[in-house]
């Protein structure tokens, strides 16, 4: 999924409209804005493309084990990738 730019900034504005206890603005704006920007964050894609033959995995197979999908598809020399 690509970076959600609109998201991050709805969430920042609604943070910014929210402010109105000196007292506690701060603490509360810090907590809303690290929220706000992980959420934005892991929204990302990251795309990376390499030879099949520059994979390399070490370790058990219990080692291996991703909590996470990836997708790796073999490339070409220019080994290109991006973050979106």
């Amino acid at each position: 999924m690509a970076l959600d730019k609109n998201g991050l900034k709805t969430a920042l504005k609604a943070i910014f409209s929210a402010q109105r206890d000196p007292e506690t603005a701060a603490e509360t704006a810090a907590d809303e804005l690290a929220n706000a920007i992980d959420t934005y964050i892991k929204t990302a894609t990251v795309t990376v493309t390499a030879l099949p033959k520059e994979i390399q995995v070490e370790g058990s197979a219990t080692a291996q084990m991703n909590l996470s999908a990836i997708s790796l598809t073999g490339g070409d020399s220019t080994h290109t990738g991006g973050l979106s």
